[in-house]
């Protein structure tokens, strides 16, 4: 005869439904997101201005980290842009769009694209009018 304890029955039954639902949840989420593709397009001039504060203060961190905007000039703009935006949160793990900026894409749309892909100079263009938007976002 074979016993079934209540007890671990509800346990098994709460953790399948804390599972499915937090599969769910994870779905819904997915939705919104753009596709994630291997190969992101370099970014245009009109990226700049079409993307999320969040994944422009993203950005302005990439920058800043890569020389392309000194401290001097970007960190008070990031740090100013971050607390408006709430893109960094303290004693949070943040917005996915900071940490997709941070790796220097850029989300417009149902479209990622990269500033890695440009030469030197068409990075630090990029950055120069990254900085400006940030300046007036803030």
């Amino acid at each position: 005869m074979i016993r079934f304890s209540l007890r671990a029955v509800a346990i098994l039954a709460a953790a399948i439904g804390f599972a499915t639902q937090s599969l769910s949840v994870r779905a819904a989420h997915a939705e919104d997101r753009a596709p994630i593709v291997n190969d992101f397009a370099p970014v245009t001039a009109a990226a700049v201005g079409a993307i999320t504060p969040v994944n422009l203060a993203g950005v302005l961190n990439y920058c800043i980290e890569t020389n392309l905007v000194s401290h001097q000039d970007g960190d008070a703009v990031q740090t100013s842009l971050n607390a408006k935006t709430h893109a960094v949160p303290p004693g949070q793990t943040g917005h996915v769009d900071y940490a997709v900026g941070s790796a220097g894409q850029f989300i417009v749309g149902n479209t990622i694209s990269t500033i890695t892909r440009l030469d030197a100079s068409g990075q630090a263009k990029t950055c120069s009018a990254v900085l400006a938007r940030a300046k007036s976002a803030i």
